[in-house]
């Protein structure tokens, strides 16, 4: 996923749309990392976020997406986990904590895809955090909506862990 190069004028465009509500998970990942050097956070509504994936060409996430009310997205580069002394288990340690399930992970080209849901009230506010990790940066992108586990379809050489 090559979320940077939207990360710009998205981040402009993210000032004018309104707050939701994070998940506690996702709030103590931005506030461990606010201001540090190249790590960026913006916030996105649900329509807004749709047309970012149409632009970014995520053809398997764009069409699991059943209902999109808002997309939540953080970069961090891995050096500064490391700074802190902190870790992805460590983290997903802490979204477990705050009812987060694990739902897939995928392993392609170097990458590790995980999928957590934390249910909402309705299948439409359902709470997806989407935890990218490349070998320099740290995606995590909080989707609330509903979003359909059997179409993320990876790459033919991807291995898929569905949790159940």
């Amino acid at each position: 996923m090559k979320t940077k190069y939207f990360v710009t004028p998205v981040f402009v465009l993210a000032a004018c749309c309104s707050a939701w509500a994070q998940s506690r998970s996702y709030n103590a990942l931005k506030d461990n990392f606010k201001g540090q050097p190249d790590v960026h956070s913006f916030s996105v509504s649900g329509w807004f976020g749709r047309m970012i994936l149409n632009m970014a060409g995520e053809e398997e996430v764009r069409n699991a997406i059943q209902e999109l009310k808002h997309v939540r997205l953080i970069t961090i580069p891995q050096q500064e986990f490391a700074n802190r002394n902190l870790t992805m288990k460590g983290f997903k340690s802490l979204m477990k904590q705050d009812g987060f399930e694990d739902l897939a992970q995928i392993i392609d080209k170097g990458e590790v895809v995980t999928i957590f849901v934390q249910e909402g009230k309705s299948r439409a506010y359902n709470r997806y955090m989407m935890l990218i990790e490349e070998p320099s940066e740290i995606v995590a992108i909080e989707l609330t909506g509903y979003l359909d586990p059997a179409k993320l379809i990876p790459s033919e050489n991807a291995e898929v862990i569905i949790n159940q």
